[in-house]
């Protein structure tokens, strides 16, 4: 690091690490990527008691909520923003910082730059006073950083060119595309007969993801290709338990064998990863919903498997050669695609493909490209 440009970043953001999903993700990677460049890093993140404790940066200040900024924290937010020196760039990493950001600015009277992500900028085209107020503090951002082009594409259609933007492609750790090894931590998982097929669709349990129609098309799969079925292992955090159930019920009515394996562990599902045929994403174009990038493509590509997805929102740009497209809703093409998959072997060859991909992806790239007056080395 040399020059005489700014020497350090301040983040804002509601959702960060241990907390999964691309939010978090993005906003705790680029802090680490920005720190290992040799910068100073502060950060204003929630606190998470109920989930395994990480070890923060020096300058990590845990004092939000979950998806939410304490109005009795307020002050002590500003006071951080205050000390912070007045060339350092500040990047609101989700909408409910960027709406506090803007809120205050009269106070702290700092620029700020804000990240977009999918599901968030496809709520911007509503009607009503807080739709009105969160366009506001979009357009009173300096800079807007994008996870995808289809994510800014929307955002540009809704509320026009912003003064300035960039695509600031998310990545995965390097921990993704180390070896899977020793056995799986999850009791059923761990059950499995060695030559047991799966499949796998991991992420939030909620309807954008697909899990229902996933489901559907392995039963036509089944019945139109007379295909032996694998075991779909669904993983992650259920956003809605009635949705669940519905995941649950529809596999127990067209005979699809599951297994609903609630979140695991990062080994566990480096685990899951390797030993599966393919993972899914069949993500649903719902309103207010859109999937913007996909890091579950990443990371299931690291190890070498591949996924069928829906051509929607980002998924096109992030899963490239690491798998097989399919038009949204169409659950033949799915189900044909599903088909293929389970008749062809994983192989060396193609386990290098995928991990290609991954390559392609770094989050030090994303970290310049979120603070490029930074003089990185």
């Amino acid at each position: 690091m040399s020059g005489g440009g700014p020497t350090g970043v301040l983040i804002v953001t509601c959702e960060y690490p241990p907390f999964p999903g691309g939010i978090g993700s993005y906003a705790g990677a680029v802090a680490r990527a920005t720190a290992d460049a040799g910068f100073a890093v502060r950060v204003i993140a929630p606190d998470y008691p109920d989930l395994p404790a990480i070890d923060d940066l020096p300058g990590t200040h845990r004092i939000l909520r979950h998806h939410g900024v304490p109005p009795k924290r307020a002050l002590a937010i500003l006071k951080i923003i205050s000390e912070t020196p007045r060339d350092w760039p500040i990047l609101a990493a989700d909408i409910r910082t960027v709406l506090f950001l803007w809120a205050t600015q009269a106070i702290h009277r700092r620029s700020y730059r804000a990240m977009i992500h999918g599901s968030e900028v496809s709520k911007f085209g509503g009607g009503g006073v807080m739709a009105a107020v969160v366009r506001r503090a979009y357009r009173g951002a300096e800079a807007i950083c994008s996870n995808s082009q289809a994510t800014l594409d929307i955002f540009t259609e809704t509320l026009g060119t912003p003064a300035a933007a960039r695509v600031t492609y998310l990545a995965v750790d390097p921990f993704w595309a180390q070896p899977a090894e020793g056995p799986f931590e999850h009791p059923a998982l761990a059950a499995l007969a060695p030559d047991q097929v799966i499949a796998c669709a991991v992420g939030r349990i909620e309807p954008r993801k697909g899990h229902v129609e996933t489901i559907r098309a392995l039963a036509l799969a089944r019945d139109k290709w007379a295909v032996l079925l694998p075991l779909f292992v669904v993983a992650g955090r259920p956003e809605h338990p009635d949705h669940l159930a519905r995941v649950i019920a529809e596999a127990e009515a067209l005979g699809v064998p599951l297994l609903a394996a609630g979140r695991l562990s990062d080994q566990d599902l480096r685990r899951l990863y390797a030993r599966a045929r393919f993972h899914t994403l069949f993500a649903q174009a719902l309103p207010g919903k859109i999937e913007g990038f996909g890091l579950v493509l990443l990371e299931a590509a690291a190890q070498g498997c591949p996924s069928i997805a829906t051509a929607l929102g980002g998924i096109p740009e992030v899963l490239g050669s690491a798998g097989t497209l399919v038009a949204p809703g169409d659950g033949v093409a799915f189900a044909e695609a599903i088909a293929e998959a389970l008749a062809a072997e994983r192989t060396p060859q193609s386990d290098r493909v995928m991990k290609q991909r991954t390559a392609e992806f770094s989050w030090e790239r994303c970290a310049r490209q979120t603070f490029p007056e930074l003089t990185w080395p």
